[in-house]
């Protein structure tokens, strides 16, 4: 879960859309308060349900697109697991993931330190520039055991 409180994880987001020039429609300013709430790391899907509780007539493709947009500009993340929905979260915190193999429920995870060393004789990647770096631990959770 991002840290702070939902309140102050919707003023974050409503002042990135204000800094990047996003227009805070009526269905977006529903997705920023709903993405706030949310915990963990929700699904399309997902975030199109609490929505509708909110807009009954909103339509997928509006949610979607707002989601992207809202990828594109930075103002939130992408989560990919292999066989598993995108997931979207608003921790902007430096963190990684645990992923429970059985369940498929994901855990943010805060490590003490991460030093990336590239192998230049075994990987060829000169003049690369690498902007972030994304760790995911697999195993089996704690319930799941």
């Amino acid at each position: 879960m991002a840290s702070g409180s939902s309140a102050e994880r919707y003023t974050r987001l409503r002042a990135g859309c204000a800094d990047r020039g996003l227009r805070l429609t009526p269905q977006r300013e529903v997705l920023l308060r709903e993405l706030s709430e949310a915990l963990g790391h929700p699904t399309a899907d997902h975030m199109v349900q609490r929505v509708r509780r909110v807009l009954p007539t909103v339509s997928h493709a509006t949610v979607y697109r707002n989601l992207q947009e809202l990828v594109r500009e930075g103002l939130i993340g992408t989560l990919e697991v292999a066989g598993a929905a995108v997931q979207f979260e608003v921790n902007t915190d430096d963190h990684h993931h645990f992923v429970c193999r059985q369940c498929g429920h994901v855990w943010d995870v805060y490590l003490s330190s991460l030093d990336v060393r590239i192998n230049r004789r075994r990987t060829e990647l000169e003049g690369f520039q690498v902007d972030r770096r994304d760790v995911q631990l697999h195993g089996v959770c704690a319930d799941c055991r």
